[in-house]
């Protein structure tokens, strides 16, 4: 080393004070400047004004003895590296005191002067490089969290925006649910009247037969539209809640799709937030739907219930034909434009979760947590399990 170091030598006996001193200069070719004290309190007090690179400590001081010397030191000297030169020869109290903090214990008489003069470099380089790993993790951690903070600004950002879209979507169902209720509907029903009157005045077996067929078709026309109307908004969503809504649905799968759906809806488990309502009663009817087109059977079995409290829980489940989700659920698009990833990203972003079980030839099982308020949010999450294995609680489809 070519810079010079300070040494504080901390030594209560003046001869030794002495050799150690000139056995440092002779080993250290010049680059060593100690500043010697004998008592403790003078070493503790020279620390807080003055900058040393290291410190040669004897434990038997005036003063203070023993291990209470190195442990009164550490506290004074903070990150200097330490190197304990006493003539106890101890193994015990060595052990001891570099577990306390000294970089190194030497006994007075059994090492050489260039053999200390690398125990001072050594200890001296380890400090050094210890306070540039502390500096650098502290670098890191700042900008670790500073990145965390980014990525869940980030994240409350996205959730935003995914619940703005949600009810966005939704508000334009309504739209167009209003639109053909309160205007193409009363057209038709219009139209269906004024034809009835036409056929009552006008005679002839031909023009009532093609009066008949234009009125099925406008009949057919307003059960088409009322239908349409229902399945782009039901009102029992906005009016009634979740739970009723369910119900309605397993009816509606029954009607339209002769899915026969057995419902058990905890009444308890109620979800607070409009967004999540909306996205829960769009995916469970995208599960349905998926289960009328793929799982090859005619009845499924829908739950809702509250769990942990502050989540519920809605599964969707059927003893079909099964699949392999790890293959599948990039791909799968239904009816409604939401695949089974792209719903299960938009529960994560949401707050909630899905997890998908399955397996070819036993069934499908689908699982949607979500809070009940959006304060009980968790991390997103989105686990598929393709090999059956199912959470504790969860029946399988058909029992």
């Amino acid at each position: 080393m070519s810079a010079l170091l300070r040494l504080l030598l901390v030594e209560d006996n003046p001869a030794d004070a002495a050799l150690l001193r000139e056995s440092l200069n002779d080993a250290g070719g010049g680059c060593f400047d100690v500043t010697y004290v004998d008592r403790l309190s003078d070493a503790i007090r020279l620390l807080h004004p003055a900058l040393y690179d290291a410190v040669l400590l004897d434990l038997t001081l005036p003063d203070s003895q023993g291990l209470a010397t190195l442990d009164r030191i550490c506290l004074a000297a903070e990150d200097l590296p330490i190197i304990v030169l006493t003539g106890l020869d101890d193994e015990a109290i060595a052990i001891e005191a570099v577990r306390k903090g000294a970089q190194d214990y030497m006994v007075k008489g059994q090492s050489d002067s260039p053999t200390l003069v690398r125990a001072l470099q050594y200890a001296i380089e380890r400090a050094k490089l210890q306070r540039e790993l502390h500096q650098l993790n502290e670098t890191l951690e700042q900008r670790v969290a500073e990145r965390t903070a980014v990525a869940e600004r980030r994240a409350r950002q996205l959730r935003a925006l995914a619940s703005q879209l949600t009810l966005a979507e939704q508000r334009e169902r309504r739209r167009l649910a209003r639109l053909l209720h309160d205007h193409l509907q009363q057209l038709l029903v219009g139209a269906r009247f004024h034809i009835a009157a036409l056929r009552r005045r006008c005679d002839g077996d031909d023009l009532d037969q093609a009066f008949q067929q234009v009125e099925d078709l406008l009949a057919q026309s307003i059960q088409g539209s009322r239908s349409l109307t229902m399945e782009l908004s039901p009102p029992v969503l906005y009016d009634e809640g979740l739970g009723p809504a369910l119900h309605w649905l397993a009816h509606w799968m029954f009607e339209t799709h002769h899915l026969e759906v057995h419902a058990a809806i905890d009444p308890s488990a109620t979800v607070e937030a409009e967004d999540m309502r909306v996205l829960l009663f769009q995916a469970v009817r995208e599960l349905l739907f998926n289960v009328v087109k793929h799982a090859q059977v005619r009845d499924a079995r829908l739950s809702m219930q509250r769990v942990d409290g502050s989540r519920v829980r809605i599964s969707v489940e059927d003893a079909g034909v099964g699949f392999d989700p790890s293959r599948t659920v990039l791909v799968e698009t239904g009816s409604t434009g939401l695949g089974l990833f792209s719903l299960g990203e938009r529960m994560e972003i949401m707050g909630g979760s899905m997890e998908i079980q399955s397996q070819p030839g036993q069934g499908t099982s689908v699982c949607l947590f979500a809070p009940v308020s959006p304060s009980d949010q968790e991390e997103p999450h989105l686990r598929l399990v393709a090999r059956g294995t199912r959470p504790a609680g969860t029946p399988k489809p058909g029992q």
